[in-house]
């Protein structure tokens, strides 16, 4: 308990020195006191600036007259669904996939050339291919979906490989068949690799829903909030986005690790 107290603390130390940082810098910039070269730092909001702006801006959709400004909270809630949606196709997809790729050496040798070659691909690359691809429907879902679907493959296949094979040997010598040596040996070994595949996975979408919807300009999502509000001259809205993003980004990698506590209870 104590360990975990004092770990707390330094976290919390840690970016409080970083906002510390922030504000320091910028207002030292625009006092001319001190000043990064090739860096316009005076024209960064502070971190005060930022908080108002965030505090400020309309939560909900709102209309004046013709015009509709969607809120932060439909901006936050059109990213997530993306995410979620894109993770969950990419997770029923790839799990399977790489447990395939990872027992059968045969289906290795015809998918995983494939596999590396496409992997190798940015996320935001396949944005054009999106676009002309999918006639209808969210575009955005498809960047993510290739954004967490290959790290989850990978170490799914990883995960596999990684079973001891004593344990295979035992469960042979007790009479299991094929489809029980995998199911009741090689998944719950590979479980913990496959979490780590979606740790990975989530993140390299997350990043990737956002650059797509700055791309693509979906009039939802925060990366279409960042991207309006840059363009507007809205800097401490602008700015404000870019901390939600990091904030949801760890609080659903926070929330992944307390899963897979859950579920691989064994491991600790």
């Amino acid at each position: 308990m104590r360990e975990k107290r004092i770990s707390y603390a330094i976290r919390l130390l840690s970016l409080t020195g970083v906002i510390l940082l922030w504000y320091v810098l910028v207002t030292s910039a625009r006092q001319d006191i001190f000043e990064i070269p090739f860096l316009r730092l005076k024209d960064i909001p502070t971190p005060p600036e930022t908080l108002s702006a965030f505090l400020h801006y309309p939560l909900f959709t709102q209309a004046y007259g013709p015009s509709v400004t969607p809120g932060l909270l439909n901006h936050v809630a059109a990213s997530l669904e993306r995410v979620f949606i894109g993770s969950a196709a990419a997770f029923i997809i790839g799990v399977p996939l790489g447990i395939g790729m990872g027992y059968l050496r045969i289906l290795d040798h015809i998918l995983g050339p494939t596999t590396d070659m496409l992997r190798n691909v940015p996320p935001i690359a396949w944005v054009p291919i999106a676009v002309f691809l999918f006639a209808a429907g969210d575009k955005s879902v498809f960047i993510v979906f290739i954004g967490v679907v290959f790290p989850l493959i990978l170490n799914t296949i990883q995960g596999v490989r990684a079973t001891e094979q004593r344990l295979v040997d035992a469960a042979l010598t007790l009479g299991a068949k094929r489809a029980d040596i995998v199911k009741k040996v090689v998944i719950p070994s590979a479980l913990p690799y496959i979490f780590t595949g979606v740790r990975i996975g989530v993140g390299v979408g997350w990043m990737s829903i956002v650059a797509a919807e700055m791309v693509i300009r979906s009039p939802f999502g925060l990366g279409y909030y960042i991207w309006s509000m840059g363009d507007l001259g809205k800097y401490p809205e602008m700015v404000a986005g870019m901390v939600l993003i990091g904030v949801l980004g760890y609080v659903m990698n926070s929330g992944i690790l307390i899963l897979q506590r859950r579920v691989l209870h064994w491991v600790d």
